[in-house]
């Protein structure tokens, strides 16, 4: 034998046994017994350190998981970019020592609007919005809402006459919004270009009740479409990446998260066993907000406002955000300018149930956000978890600012839309620290829930909200009964094969059919190696991968069947037979390996799964049927 072939055999060998050490910890199923042992604080077996702790990842379809595909509110994105913009044009202005009336963001669009008190400090402004912003904002010529003065004399007067506005606005189909600052009401049309017919329909409809308002400088920006363009692309970036190091944390293994489209996140994850947790994990959005109470409507008057909007508009009794959106539109006009409701929910401590909501009014501005926590942890007091929050230096001078401001008022932190607590300010805070408690109940419930809220809190809150478009849970008995017809089929189909070999071919089918067991024993062990996930349609790739390595087989011995025919010696018929047959082996499994990769580069989810193990099964299909079985020729 040459030391060519005497290399190949020992490659062969030791891959062969590569493959099996690979495949012992997934046969013999050592990730339950480390798991079991992990429990139960039992010693594994010696043994268990010599091999390695992978195994074979199993695909959603075949060990149970989840299936999700999750909707981005990209445009919500847009209007929460605004308000961080808001938020440094105040800060700008203040320094500079201008004077403002408002700076806010038109609602139900992501455009800014600026109205100084002289006219001469505009050209600040657009300085520094040309150095800070560039192209990202651009200044509209003309104002993209209708702004008119409420001319009634006292704040009831003009309280009573908003409402006329708004209940009239509700019927013109030219008028999308409505809003309201200080004695200024403000028409969104509902077309660009309709400003003037809005202005015109409501001054003749309400005569010398309103009258044209024109700020003595106004400012109004929205975003480039580049600029948007970038930041839809960077929220969805954004998202998959907050709920990949989520999902990391929660200790799920081989998790599938990416894009789909211009604007939805698929989530898939294998094995899980508390399909709700996990999906409240993912769609969790962990926006922390802090606001402080507007307390100029008593707590009594807030509470009887909201009843009345409910029954008055027959709204349902809960506290969903769509049940508060629709309160918070029903109020509009009774509640005080840049004010909204929000509601402190409390939980039957046995049932775990809602047990009822307290309403706050809110001042809508955002006084300190989550994005300025440096870091958060659970801690426990009195034997009931919570969670503990520092900011960074930014967010510690902001908390302490607030705080030493607005000593003796209330202020709410709120998580995701509802109010966690509600404490007034006795001092200063200087040390930039809070708390967010979790109220009563199950020890062991509070802490998980504890956990869970430091995972989201430390990864960021999501850019925007999830909606959830498709939800597919599969249980682990279906990922077995999977597994079992996945098996069964396989195994038919290479015995069928390998017997039709073994009659038809005598000795050389018995061969191939040996070559054809490593196959499968290689392509499991590379899955192992490098970490594929093995899918159902990649069960039905090892099938295929079975048929074309026979297929190589056969075409090999055909060749040497007719090398003998012709009357060549036997080793002279094997040499001719493999150099004639290789050029057709080649280009089928080239062709199909090619093909592969095309389905893995356009497909997704279970299209990959089958490419990835097609291709795995080509390349030991090439070693196993061209290689082995000539060096046992030879």
């Amino acid at each position: 034998m040459t030391s060519r072939w005497r290399y190949q055999t020992y490659l062969a060998v030791f891959l062969t046994l590569l493959s099996i050490y690979l495949l012992i910890p997934s046969v013999l199923n050592f990730g339950a017994v480390r798991e079991r042992a992990e429990k139960q604080g039992e010693e594994l077996p010696w043994y268990y350190s010599l091999f390695p702790e992978k195994q074979i990842n199993l695909g959603l379809d075949l060990q149970g998981g989840i299936y999700l595909e999750l909707e981005v509110n990209v445009d919500e994105a847009l209007v929460h970019r605004s308000d961080i913009i808001v938020g440094e044009l105040e800060r700008f202005l203040k320094d500079k020592g201008v004077t403002y009336q408002r700076v806010a963001v038109i609602p139900k669009t992501s455009i800014l609007e600026i109205f100084l008190n002289k006219a001469e400090d505009l050209g600040v402004l657009r300085n520094h919005v040309r150095d800070i912003y560039g192209n990202s904002l651009k200044e509209l010529e003309s104002p993209p809402v209708v702004s008119l003065r409420l001319t009634a004399q006292g704040e009831e007067a003009a309280v009573a006459k908003y409402q006329e506005v708004l209940a009239w606005a509700k019927g013109q189909p030219k008028i999308l919004e409505v809003d309201r600052f200080q004695d200024v009401v403000q028409f969104l049309p509902a077309k660009a270009g309709e400003a003037e017919d809005v202005a015109a329909a409501a001054l003749a409809q309400f005569g010398a009740d309103l009258e044209r308002y024109q700020p003595p400088a106004a400012l109004f920006l929205a975003q480039s479409e580049d600029y948007q363009a970038r930041l839809k692309d960077e929220t969805l970036k954004q998202a998959v990446e907050t709920i990949r190091n989520r999902i990391d944390r929660h200790g799920v293994a081989e998790p599938d998260i990416r894009r789909l489209g211009d604007n939805r996140v698929v989530v898939e994850l294998p094995g899980v066993s508390d399909p709700d947790r996990a999906i409240g994990l993912v769609k969790r959005a962990g926006k922390l907000e802090f606001k402080l109470v507007d307390e100029t409507i008593p707590q009594a008057q807030v509470q009887t406002l909201v009843e009345q909007a409910r029954s008055d508009n027959k709204l349902p009794s809960g506290f969903s955000e769509e049940v508060v959106v629709k309160l918070n539109e029903a109020l509009k006009g009774k509640l005080p300018a840049d004010s909204e409701i929000a509601f402190e929910i409390a939980y039957d401590p046995v049932t775990k149930k809602i047990a009822g909501g307290t309403p706050y009014l809110l001042k809508r501005k955002v006084e300190v956000s989550g994005e300025m926590i440096r870091n958060a942890q659970v801690s426990v007091q009195n034997n009931e978890p919570y969670v503990s929050l520092s900011f960074d230096p930014a967010g510690t001078k902001a908390f302490a600012d607030l705080t030493a401001a607005n000593v003796g008022k209330q202020l709410a932190i709120i998580l995701d839309g509802t109010v966690s607590k509600a404490p007034q300010i006795k001092s200063a805070i200087p040390s930039g620290e809070a708390q967010i408690t979790l109220g009563f109940g199950d020890y062991q419930a509070l802490l998980r829930e504890a956990e869970d809220l430091v995972v989201v809190l430390r990864e960021g809150a999501l850019p925007a909200s999830l909606k959830e478009a498709t939800k597919t849970v599969i249980g682990p008995s279906l990922g077995k009964s999977s597994i079992d017809r996945g098996f069964k089929a396989t195994l038919l189909a290479a015995a069928v094969v390998m017997v039709f070999m073994a009659f038809y071919y005598k000795w050389s089918g018995v061969l191939a059919d040996f070559a054809v067991v490593l196959n499968v024993l290689f392509i499991f062990g590379a899955l192992t190696l490098f970490g594929a996930t093995l899918t159902l349609p990649g069960v039905a790739a090892i099938v295929l991968t079975i048929g074309m390595a026979v297929d190589a087989n056969v075409v090999i011995l055909e060749r040497i069947k007719e090398e003998l025919a012709a009357g060549k010696t036997v080793k002279a018929a094997v040499d001719a037979g493999y150099s004639n047959a290789i050029r057709a082996v080649l280009d089928a499994n080239i062709t199909t390996f090619l093909s592969g990769v095309v389905l893995y580069q356009f497909g997704t989810g279970p299209v990959r799964g089958f490419a990835v193990t097609l291709m795995i099964g080509i390349l030991t299909t090439l070693y196993s049927a061209v290689v082995i079985t000539r060096l046992v020729y030879d």
